[in-house]
């Protein structure tokens, strides 16, 4: 084999590789310094989106019955599109909160961030970070309801956690595969909830939504995070 094409073989092994451990979702694509922010990132411009296009493309649904003789609706990406009405209502709660966008910028921290929208409940946020050794969970409530208007800001606090607490979390997150799982909305279902969640570190971001989890590694990290503040939720309303 000559040279060159073994030089161009080894590029597309590489590329492959890359891909695979998901290259493609490099903090290095989305950042944008032309996005117009206050001192603490939040977005001054309230049509400003709060995920990348790339994150949310548009889904195909099927209709799928399940044992007890309801029906789900699975969904199916459409390459090369962009779901401009579910990040639209995403991002109008979460301005609503005056929460900081967490892809526009390389930071020198590790971030997730849980956006909890339930229909007919008060939406709600989660964000955990990591900066060196310091650990710090924020959570926010709004007054209004995650399929209608957002409300204003009713809760708002934080507080610092552990090392432990943090690797609890990142292992459940681990578990959950969070940075290879499918992007867009996983399904989608008449009312129930959003689970949205967001990872960034100083190489990658990432995006997800899940719609109405009831068990599982991914629900059990969203629920965790929950867990560590001094909210009162009872499992009927955690859907």
């Amino acid at each position: 084999m000559n040279k060159p094409l073994r030089r161009i073989l080894s590029i597309g092994i590489l590329t492959l590789f890359l891909t695979q451990i998901g290259f493609s979702q490099s903090i290095d694509k989305f950042v944008d310094s032309t996005i117009k922010v206050d001192s603490l990132n939040i977005p001054t411009d309230f049509k400003q989106p709060y995920f990348p296009k790339e994150m949310f493309p548009k889904v195909k649904t099927d209709w799928i019955e399940e044992n007890d003789s309801t029906f789900t609706i699975r969904t199916k990406i459409i390459e090369g599109t962009y779901d401009e009405f579910v990040v639209n209502w995403y991002s109008e709660h979460l301005h609503a909160m005056k929460e900081p966008l967490l892809f526009n910028r390389k930071i020198d921290k590790e971030i997730y961030r849980f956006t909890w929208l339930r229909t007919f409940d008060k939406p709600m946020t989660f964000r955990f970070e990591k900066r060196n050794d310091r650990y710090i969970l924020y959570w926010k409530v709004l007054s209004g309801a995650g399929g209608y208007e957002p409300g204003k800001i009713e809760i708002e606090r934080l507080k610092i956690l552990t090392e432990k607490e943090w690797a609890e979390f990142t292992q459940l997150i681990g578990k959950a595969n969070f940075w290879k799982m499918d992007l867009a909305r996983s399904s989608i279902g008449t009312d129930g909830s959003e689970w949205i969640m967001e990872g960034v570190n100083q190489t990658d971001y990432r995006a997800v939504s899940v719609w109405s989890p009831s068990k599982g590694n991914y629900y059990n990290a969203c629920d965790y995070l929950i867990s560590l503040t001094d909210l009162k939720i009872s499992d009927k309303k955690k859907y």
